[in-house]
């Protein structure tokens, strides 16, 4: 294996152009890495939102780490390079495939309501606050509340989740898998755009806080794209994580530094809900779209919502001979807002609530919400729009023996509650803003609930086996950007790089935003069909940022074909 091993690098090496990662020869993996943003490699691949952090992935594969392996060392460096959108005190979902025995397994580490949570917390009655708060009783103002400061952090799994993966299908020691990111924090990566962007739309908050501004600005001003940050707070965390486990974050002197900045902050979280943070696993949600299947991880998660409207649009004929781009894009667009009515009307935590899962992916009910779509005309549901952020990142993994991981998390917001634990260099997240405010709904606050997550890392099967692992970041255009990607994958014969690139359009309630490369004949055409138009940029981070590897051929002349969203930072890092 080796020796292939080197004739494969040498290839690499002189085949073709494109940017290896760079690391200190010491540092060095046994297999040279290609970063770019679409890569193929027959060995291993990893897509993530950085560049550096998708090389920390593919130098564990490198190593001799499985996919898991990689995934974990990949979502751990995301903590480091991209501290607005993904870190430890956050949450998120993870799907795994063990190709030898053909299975998937999904790992929910979603944030959770501390135990000292109310149904009413967040609700506003004539009086004001109904709930824990002394607080302002406008909707603008609780809406704030619920998104800024302590009383919007949930319960933080994400180092749960991440090691009981790790300890269910790892191959490598933690303190190996955690040695990039702590490298990393330690010795500096480079800012990316979108957190340039990202410390610009909250540069006054990061001023008015010392410690935040000793974390993330370079003597005040922001460190400029292509600069290097280092995270010394951070590294010594990851130290004893890698050292101690899970005990060293939910126990002990980490937890209670939390604990203590969330409550300085306004909020109710407590050791207690630190130390009784349990991860479940659980089989995945499955469906088929034609002749494919998916597996999605179940709710809280997002699959729910984006299989129903796979299953609405499975009784159109979408190929491209059948139909045109308007008319394509008009069904996507009016089958995805019933969706959102019905993860409104019926989804949320199932340790709380009764999810009509089978009822919902049924051909009677698709048949049903199908035959209320107008081919001809747009129908407005202006109900309220979901709090969920885009601020979110996705990682994709295929190692040599086809074994993946799909996994998607978050502190929701950029920046998250706002809320710093200096001590140890954690955002905290501000999740509680996910819940419906209002009590008596299937996705309204209880102790130890996870509210309801657009989040869909996603695995797609054809007969011969696996052909796509992919998720992407953007909250509620999740569901509609892996629509559209599923769509032009199967329906249209696209291969996935020129899915992700493809001009995307998002429907939830009332208007239909649309990137601007969407051609005007197509735009005017949804315009007379009634749908509201917000042109958004050409390649908008509003519709967030796909990272996905493609499957090609067959086991004995497979490749992997990663690729990274051109609306986002990420890149593909291939063996």
């Amino acid at each position: 294996m080796r020796g292939a091993l080197a004739l494969l690098c040498l290839w690499l090496l002189f085949s073709g152009t494109g940017s290896f990662a760079s690391m200190a020869a010491d540092d060095a993996p046994s297999v040279p890495i290609r970063v770019e943003s679409i890569v193929e490699s027959p060995v291993g691949m990893v897509v993530a939102a950085h560049p550096e952090a998708a090389a920390a992935g593919a130098e564990i594969l490198a190593d001799g780490g499985n996919a898991v392996d990689a995934a974990v060392a990949t979502a751990f460096a995301l903590a480091v390079v991209e501290p607005e959108a993904s870190g430890l005190g956050g949450g998120g979902f993870l799907l795994s495939y063990d190709a030898e025995v053909g299975s998937c397994t999904a790992i929910d580490y979603r944030e959770t309501a501390p135990a000292s949570s109310t149904e009413a917390m967040f609700a506003i009655d004539g009086d004001g606050m109904a709930g824990h708060w002394d607080a302002p009783a406008t909707a603008a103002e609780q809406a704030a509340l619920q998104r800024v400061g302590g009383q919007a952090v949930g319960v933080p799994r994400t180092v749960a989740g991440l090691l009981r993966a790790h300890a269910l299908g790892g191959r490598l020691p933690l303190t190996e898998v955690l040695a990039p990111a702590i490298r990393l924090a330690e010795d500096g990566f480079t800012v990316s755009h979108t957190l340039y962007n990202a410390v610009l739309n909250v540069y006054d908050v990061l001023l008015s806080d010392d410690a935040m501004a000793a974390a993330f600005l370079n003597d005040y001003l922001p460190y400029e794209p292509g600069e290097t940050m280092r995270r010394p707070d951070l590294a010594e965390t990851l130290r004893r994580i890698a050292a101690g486990g899970a005990d060293a974050f939910y126990r002990g002197e980490i937890a209670a530094d939390i604990v203590r900045a969330v409550r300085a902050a306004g909020g109710i979280l407590d050791a207690n809900d630190m130390a009784a943070v349990d991860v479940p696993v659980s089989a995945p949600l499955a469906t088929t779209y034609r002749s494919f299947r998916l597996m999605a991880p179940p709710p809280p998660a997002g699959g729910l919502t984006v299989f129903e409207t796979l299953a609405i649009l499975e009784g159109f004929d979408l190929g491209p001979a059948a139909i045109s781009e308007a008319d394509r894009l008009h069904l996507t667009a009016e089958a995805t807002k019933r969706t959102f009515v019905d993860r409104r009307a019926y989804v949320g935590d199932p340790a709380f609530v009764d999810v009509p899962v089978e009822t919902l992916l049924s051909e009677a009910w698709a048949s049903a919400r199908r035959a209320t779509i107008d081919p001809d005309r747009a129908i407005l549901f202006p109900e309220p729009g979901f709090l969920e952020s885009s601020s979110t990142t996705h990682v994709s993994v295929v190692d040599a023996d086809g074994n993946a991981v799909a996994l998607t998390q978050s502190i929701n917001l950029f920046f998250g509650s706002r809320v710093f634990v200096p001590e140890w260099g954690i955002l905290m997240n501000d999740t509680m803003a996910d819940f419906d405010p209002e009590p008596g709904g299937p996705n309204s606050v209880a102790p130890g609930k996870a509210p309801a997550s657009s989040m869909c890392p996603l695995l797609l099967f054809d007969r011969d086996g696996l052909r796509a692992v992919l998720g992407t970041p953007g909250g509620t255009r999740i569901a509609s950007t892996l629509v559209q990607l599923i769509v032009e994958f199967v329906d249209l014969g696209r291969p996935l790089s020129e899915a992700v690139d493809s001009p995307r359009v998002h429907a939830e309630t009332d208007t239909l935003s649309v990137e601007s490369r969407v051609p005007d004949d197509v735009v005017g055409s949804l315009e007379a069909r009634g749908h509201p138009i917000v042109i958004r940029g050409a390649y908008d981070l509003f519709f967030g940022g796909a990272h996905l590897i493609q499957i090609v051929g067959e086991q004995a002349e497979r490749m992997y074909i990663g690729v990274a969203d051109p609306r986002r930072a990420g890149r593909a890092a291939g063996l």
